[in-house]
């Protein structure tokens, strides 16, 4: 009996060997992901000699503000421009695949989720989300993009290990045009370049040293 005993364990073992080394192998083998959402439409604000202040008043066309283009940057136009752009260099993630979403996380989750975005996430994990994306003017200093991103790393756990957000500033020159029956695509491009530019400029931002605090 105790020689079947051990003749079995013989069998086993290796078995149980590749077992473990397969769980070990399919472990180390899972691929670290950057998930990355983007935002509503392009909102807007304005502040003129005698109308402004109000938010989205050049979206909705009200009277006295600079006229937009028709969606000049949607949100479907934003995962274009993001599917585009090699996110996982700009953030300095070696080794992340992305995995872009086609609809923007709701502010409540976005801003109120403390842990992962995505509870069933591998444990090399990253989250890129472009909160909003604003068109900014005033009579004074001109007309800008302004985009909000955030980001946030997890390695392993639930609590990240790096977190960062901050508004991305690109200058416009063209956007909104001059003439309202001007055609607006080159004015269209140039703020579709803006957002491209926003996104290298956030990794820029990322990337450098802390500020030291005082």
């Amino acid at each position: 009996m105790r020689t079947i005993l051990w003749a079995l364990a013989a069998v086993l073992a290796p078995q149980n060997a590749a077992y473990a080394a397969d769980s070990t192998a399919d472990t180390a083998a899972a691929p670290c992901e950057l998930h990355v959402w983007p935002s509503g439409p392009l909102r807007s604000t304005y502040y003129g000699w005698v109308h402004g202040g109000i938010v989205d008043g050049s979206v909705q066309g009200r009277p006295g503000y600079p006229k937009l283009p028709d969606q000049p940057l949607t949100t479907a136009r934003q995962v274009e421009i993001l599917n585009s752009q090699d996110l996982p260099a700009i953030l300095g993630l070696l080794g992340f695949r992305t995995v872009l979403h086609d609809q923007p996380l709701e502010s409540r989750v976005l801003r109120g989720t403390v842990g992962r975005i995505l509870a069933n996430s591998p444990p090399c994990y990253a989250e890129l989300a472009i909160d909003d994306v604003f068109f900014q003017a005033d009579v004074f200093s001109g007309a800008y993009l302004k985009t909000l991103v955030r980001f946030r790393r997890f390695d392993a756990g639930d609590t990240p290990t790096r977190s960062f957000g901050t508004i991305a500033t690109e200058k416009l020159n063209q956007f909104p045009p001059a003439k309202s029956d001007a055609d607006p695509a080159d004015a269209v491009a140039e703020l579709s370049a803006a957002f491209g530019k926003s996104l290298t400029d956030f990794g820029r931002m990322l990337a450098a040293p802390p500020k030291r605090k005082h």
